[in-house]
Parts: C-alpha cells; sequence; structure tokens
C-alpha cells in the first residue's frame, strides 16, 4: 500500500486534549485523522456533528429566519446595483 502524509498544523495544547481524547476512545491521533479524511473521500462531507456553528453564526441564522436584517433584491440587476457591480 503506498501511503501519503498529510500534515495539519495545531496548537501544542490541542493536539495533546486531541490525543488525550481519543486515547480514551481507544485510538490514536492518526486513526482518528484517517477516518476523517476517509469519510470526506468517500461521501464528498464532513463527518456530521463535526463542525457545529459558534453562537455568532447561530444568532445570524436566526436572525435571517425571522428576516431581521435582512434585504431582497427583486432582480439581479438590482442586486448587482446594491452591491456596487
Amino acid at each position: 500500500m503506498n501511503d501519503t502524509i498529510v500534515k495539519a498544523r495545531v496548537s501544542p495544547e490541542i493536539k495533546a486534549a486531541a490525543m488525550a481524547n481519543a486515547k480514551t476512545l481507544g485510538l490514536d491521533l492518526s486513526t482518528v485523522i484517517r477516518l476523517v479524511v476517509r469519510q470526506l473521500a468517500a461521501t464528498g462531507k464532513i463527518p456530521e456533528g463535526l463542525i457545529s456553528p459558534n453562537k455568532e453564526t447561530l444568532q445570524a441564522i436566526k436572525e435571517f429566519e425571522l428576516g431581521i436584517g435582512v434585504h431582497r433584491a427583486n432582480s439581479v440587476d438590482e442586486l448587482k446595483k446594491d452591491l456596487g457591480w
């Protein structure tokens, strides 16, 4: 099997915490990374629950759903004008 190395930069604190948590799951960090990469390769998606919106994003979604601060354009030309294009 031909393998390739994937490098990612994370802080030492994040790496240590991730390694400790992986160990409690009976895995090493390399296996966890391989699982995520394989899932992404197979499905084209990040595993569900891996990425969750922060408070700011959740608030923006809520405001959008309520129509707060939402501007709607009636045409592509109107949108371009609003955007200054």
